[in-house]
């Protein structure tokens, strides 16, 4: 079951229970008892031996074959199928633009071009020298909360060309997984409009002018935000009796983390509203990074606890 969990498909698990069972029986019939009087694999000795094995062959068999039923209905087989149920995890703090999103599509469809032609090694090179495969993780989080079948489309590809790279490179394999990855990111670019993403926005602090990056690939989810949006009060509180070390440690994880997570996607739903929970969240980073100020700490934290909460509502996760 361990196996199966990990990733095994269902064949493999069945064949490595078979293969237990079988160790454990051969070892019982070279090392079992010999009926007295008798030699070891004497006509005697076998039928006294396959009396005694019986009912464990049975029990055996009938356990495999349960195995394999439970495996084939959990529906084993591919390891990316419970990694996708989350967004990949950003590999940069870049923002995902149309640029990157040109770039990617450009590099992708060039890897199914080489590897199509044969040439393995030179769609290896490209896939782990360009920004192309950073892009497809950078993308993932955005586009998990616009359409999450695409996205996993998009991830099942990425880690199934990541496969490929890493194993025998199989040029046939590499194009065709880099074909698929370029149809996800082309219909990710209609998705998330990216043509239409602002432009820095004037006034604003160059760390918010555009998106930020996400720092862990986990799920926006209802509990996530307002267990983070509690944190970031615990932060104020803490800050407001003026004790900014236990201020820090509240605001240090995921009360700091999920700030930086729903930044992608509320810019598509909501940029005002992204960028006052960046500019509040940074005002507490550059507090806590200098000499603190207490009240403008407990201040902030307060505010982008109410941040927080209005843009989960505002992506539709918190009622």
């Amino acid at each position: 079951m361990i196996l199966h969990i990990g990733g095994a498909s269902t064949g493999a698990v069945l064949v490595t229970v078979v293969a237990i069972f079988f160790l454990i029986f051969a070892m019982s019939f070279a090392v079992g008892p010999v009926p007295e009087g008798e030699r070891r694999f004497s006509s005697a000795w076998v039928a006294a031996w396959s009396r005694a094995s019986l009912p464990r062959l049975l029990v055996a068999g009938t356990f495999a074959l349960l195995l394999f039923a439970g495996s084939a209905v959990s529906g084993g087989g591919s390891s990316s199928d419970s990694t996708c149920d989350a967004p990949l995890a950003p590999f940069t703090g870049q923002a995902v633009s149309e640029g990157r999103m040109t770039s990617a599509v450009t590099t992708f469809g060039e890897i199914a071009a080489v590897a199509r032609a044969g040439d393995a090694e030179v769609a290896r090179s490209l896939f782990i020298a360009t920004d192309a495969h950073n892009f497809s993780h950078d993308v993932s989080p955005a586009l998990f909360y616009a359409d999450r079948d695409l996205s996993r489309v998009l991830c099942q590809s990425v880690i199934a060309l990541e496969n490929e790279i890493a194993g025998e490179v199989d040029a046939a394999r590499i194009a065709e997984a880099a074909d698929r990855i370029v149809a996800a990111l082309q219909a990710a670019r209609e998705t998330l409009d990216l043509s239409a993403s602002p432009s820095p926005i004037a006034g604003v602090s160059p760390a918010c002018a555009q998106p930020i990056g996400a720092v862990t690939s986990d799920p926006l989810t209802e509990e996530r935000i307002l267990a983070a949006s509690e944190q970031m009060r615990q932060t104020a509180g803490q800050a407001a009796s003026g004790d900014v070390t236990a201020a820090s440690n509240a605001f240090a994880g995921e009360a700091h983390n999920i700030t930086h997570d729903i930044d992608g996607p509320l810019r598509q739903t909501d940029a005002e509203l992204a960028v006052a929970l960046c500019e509040s969240v940074l005002l507490i980073e550059v507090e806590f990074g200098g000499t603190p100020d207490a009240t403008v700490i407990a201040e902030e934290a307060e505010k982008s606890a109410a941040l927080l909460e209005d843009a989960g509502r505002a992506l539709g996760i918190v009622p």
